[in-house]
């Protein structure tokens, strides 16, 4: 049996019924049993995510489930006395221009995200999910609120992040750098004004940052940041039934 989640959120902003279903590493999954299970659901789109293991070829070969992508969770343990002296700029409230600003480099990350390629929804619903994602961060209904790092007076990189107090986790949410910065520094400098961050306004144990495996250049840019231990990979799939 499993156990199969309508996602609200998603549902509602896509216009879709949709649900989720997670397979643990020490399950197996069997494609007729969950078929049956969701058939009487109407379920337009539903993700399937297997933790720390992929579905076997057999499976996707005779079946409509579609691979749209690799998360990885890495995790590092966060010593507040090595960020304490460095300048941050904690961002909730912006000017409609830097607003513009940051949408337009949401829009450019929203390019990799297994959501672009869902037939079901596309490239212009997953801009307006990244622009959403700025917009519920700035009113602190998603995330803590954000950093940026600008030149000539542009925002060209963004850094969105999540606090739990009461388990004493930072999370990264989202980083974006204009396409035409990249490699040049940005994303370090906005990781560190997260460090410094929480270092003076929180009292935090670790860092959390899940990032797309599509961003090939993701998991030695965490190593170079202290991210030394993968915490979970998730293989994520998607299935209209």
């Amino acid at each position: 049996m499993y156990n199969i989640e309508k996602q609200e959120w998603d549902s509602e902003f896509f216009n879709l019924n949709i649900g989720k279903v997670e397979i643990q590493k020490d399950e197996s999954f069997h494609f007729k049993e969950f078929k049956n299970q969701i058939s009487k659901k109407n379920y337009d789109l539903i993700y399937i995510v297997s933790i720390d293991k992929m579905l076997s070829n057999d499976i996707l070969n005779d079946t409509k489930i579609v691979f749209t992508d690799i998360i990885i969770t890495m995790i590092k343990n966060f010593n507040k006395e090595e960020y304490l002296d460095i300048p941050y700029k904690f961002k909730v409230k912006l000017s409609p221009k830097k607003i513009q600003e940051c949408y337009h480099i949401a829009e450019q990350v929203s390019i990799v995200s297994r959501f672009n390629k869902e037939s079901l929804i596309g490239s212009e619903k997953t801009k307006h999910l990244y622009k959403k994602w700025i917009d519920n961060t700035l009113n602190k209904s998603f995330s803590d609120g954000l950093f940026i790092e600008s030149k000539s007076n542009v925002i060209n990189g963004i850094h969105i992040i999540k606090t739990n107090q009461m388990e004493k986790i930072g999370y990264f949410s989202l980083t974006g750098v204009r396409a035409n910065n990249k490699n040049s520094g940005i994303g370090s400098k906005l990781w560190m004004q997260s460090m410094a961050y929480w270092a003076n306004e929180s009292d935090i144990n670790f860092i959390k940052s899940p990032f797309s495996f599509q961003n090939k250049d993701s998991f030695n840019f965490h190593l170079k940041h202290g991210f030394n231990k993968i915490l979970n990979v998730k293989y994520l799939y998607h299935f209209k039934p």
